[in-house]
């Protein structure tokens, strides 16, 4: 397996998990919190918008790059 795949299988395995964290969210709201208020209150900020658009870009140079 090549290193591209790994970090393929990576990514993915992050996106199933995000989904799965989404439907729990709908499921039980007095659990966890909606990943729009998530998102919401964590980019609340001037400095936390700037940092999550750099690592956004990081992320889509070193993925989809090739």
């Amino acid at each position: 397996m090549s290193d591209r795949v790994i970090v393929i299988v990576g990514f993915l395995v992050v996106l199933v998990i995000a989904l799965g964290m989404v439907v729990v969210t709908h499921v039980r709201r007095d659990l966890i919190a909606p990943l729009g208020e998530t998102i919401a209150y964590l980019t609340g900020n001037r400095v936390a918008r700037i940092v999550a658009v750099l690592v956004w870009a990081w992320v889509g140079w070193h993925f989809l790059v090739r």
